[in-house]
C-alpha cells in the first residue's frame, strides 16, 4: 500500500489575515474551494499540493518553530530580496533577524511566521 499526500488543515485565527498572509507575504495562490462555501479557503501549493485554512480557536494550538512547513522556492534570492523590500521579517532556526540558515549540504533556509503563530521555512531544496 502506498500513499501520497492529499491536503493540510489549519485552524487560523482570522481567515481572512491568514488568506493575506499566504497569497500576499508567501506568494502563494488561493484556489476554488471544491467543497464550496466560504468558512475554508484552499491555497495552491504547486504541483498539485494544496493545503486549507479554516477559522476557529486557535487557543489551544501549541506552536514551534521546528514543527512548520517548508516549502522550496525556485530563487530564494529572489524571495529574500522581495522580503526586505516589502518589510518582511525572517530570520534563521535561532531567530536571527535578516539572518539566513545553511545546511552543511549548502541548502539556504529562512524563517517566517504567519498572523496565527504558524512557522513557514522557505528554502532553495532542488
Amino acid at each position: 500500500m502506498s500513499y501520497r499526500l492529499d491536503h493540510i488543515a489549519l485552524f487560523v485565527r482570522d481567515l481572512d489575515e491568514a488568506v493575506d498572509f499566504l497569497t500576499r507575504v508567501l506568494g502563494l495562490a488561493e484556489m476554488p474551494n471544491p467543497m464550496g462555501g466560504t468558512t475554508i479557503r484552499w491555497i495552491e501549493i504547486g504541483d498539485g499540493r494544496r493545503f486549507h485554512v479554516q477559522a476557529g480557536d486557535t487557543s489551544r494550538v501549541h506552536v514551534e518553530k521546528q514543527t512548520h512547513f517548508a516549502l522550496s522556492a525556485d530563487n530564494l534570492d529572489a524571495v529574500l530580496n522581495r522580503f526586505r523590500a516589502e518589510g518582511i521579517h525572517f530570520s534563521d532556526m535561532r531567530g536571527t533577524p535578516g539572518a539566513v540558515n545553511t545546511r552543511p549540504d549548502g541548502m539556504r533556509a529562512v524563517f517566517v511566521q504567519d498572523p496565527t503563530g504558524y512557522w513557514f521555512e522557505i528554502n532553495d531544496q532542488k
